[in-house]
């Protein structure tokens, strides 16, 4: 299981985000997630497309892949 880390800007735009940016709020707009145990398989486009439909609580910035998966 490997973790993906993406970035999901003000405008909107989610984008993969480098893997050792800190999860929280940016410096920006932007806001970096965490999505843990992704199974091997699952690209960063498939986390990203389950993402865009996925509505995160407040303040959680780690989310587990099974979560999205189900939304």
């Amino acid at each position: 299981m490997a973790s993906i880390m993406i970035k999901k800007a003000g405008e909107g735009l989610i984008s993969q985000a480098h893997r050792n940016a800190d999860v929280g709020p940016t410096s920006g707009s932007s806001v970096v997630y965490e999505i843990l145990n992704v199974p091997a398989g699952v690209t960063a486009d498939d986390v990203i497309a389950a993402f865009k439909t996925y509505k995160p609580a407040d303040k959680v910035y780690e989310i587990e892949w099974s979560a999205l998966s189900a939304a």
